[in-house]
């Protein structure tokens, strides 16, 4: 998972260790780090919902909480999973005897693989109710390939890929918001009065 950056004024980043102490500077920079981290992640969730075409409902167990930093980590992480989802449950998705699978993901990433299209799709019928789209991979009737939606980890694991650059955008933004906001508090909370940091984002 990428990393988030923060642009802040060093002059300004020594004022405050020199004034605080250690430990009530790193609770703050934690404070920050774990509220942005979970706003971008809340925001990048519609991204990704929106890019694959299919209801967040369908991937939850994929996008899991923010894991938060630690008094020896300052780091807050977030594992984006794979999701094994029908591509039926794709906004738009239609399969059909005469043109076969026709489907669309990476809706606001794009690329070659924005369309998606199988000539020889067609729906399968489980014994236990459910509906997956299949094709043949010869000219044999078995065996066959299931056809599924984009995987949130695919969403995310591309430099360029639309739900990545909201997670770097959103997190990068957030963070440089609220790191001064905890300081000041932070300020507030050890009696050295009032304070009005101010941080800038690259």
């Amino acid at each position: 998972m990428s990393l988030i950056k923060v642009g802040i004024d060093a002059t300004q980043l020594e004022q405050w260790a020199a004034e605080l102490s250690a430990r009530g500077l790193r609770n703050a920079i934690r404070r920050a780090v774990d509220q942005s981290a979970r706003a971008a992640r809340k925001i990048t969730i519609g991204t990704i919902e929106r890019d694959i075409g299919v209801s967040k409902s369908k991937f939850k167990d994929a996008v899991p909480k923010v894991r938060a930093s630690t008094a020896g980590d300052l780091a807050a992480r977030w594992t984006i999973g794979k999701a094994r989802i029908g591509i039926l449950n794709v906004a738009g998705a239609k399969v059909s005897k005469t043109i076969g699978l026709r489907a669309s993901t990476h809706r606001l990433t794009g690329g070659g693989s924005a369309s998606l299209n199988v000539k020889n799709a067609f729906v399968v019928n489980s014994k236990s109710g459910g509906r997956f789209v299949a094709f043949r991979r010869g000219s044999d009737r078995l065996p066959i390939k299931g056809v599924y939606a984009e995987h949130p980890a695919t969403a995310m694991g591309q430099a360029n890929a639309a739900a990545r650059q909201t997670w770097e955008r959103e997190a990068s933004r957030e963070a440089a918001m609220r790191l001064p906001v905890e300081v000041a508090k932070q300020f507030a909370r050890e009696g050295l009065g009032p304070a009005s940091p101010v941080g800038s984002e690259d």
